[in-house]
């Protein structure tokens, strides 16, 4: 029975040892994040200002719309 006793303790220092880890490891991350500042980039294009006329482009007219071909009369049933 004294195995058994001795035992039961084991669970939890591996438990306390387990929250011990995550939180070490959780604040490595806030250190790690928290420690960098956040940078943007700045960046200056001198370009020329051009104009570029668009061109003239004269597409053809588009092809006529689709029609709906006509419906068939419902056949009338004798009195």
């Amino acid at each position: 029975m004294a195995d058994s006793e001795s035992a039961g303790g084991s669970g939890w220092l591996g438990f306390l040892a387990g929250v011990i880890v995550v939180a070490l490891i959780g604040f490595a991350i806030f250190a790690y994040t928290g420690s960098q500042t956040q940078r943007t980039a700045q960046l200056e294009l001198n370009m020329p200002n051009v104009k570029i006329n668009p061109p003239d482009v004269h597409l053809p007219a588009p092809p006529p719309a689709p029609t709906v071909p006509p419906r068939a009369q419902p056949a009338q049933s004798a009195p």
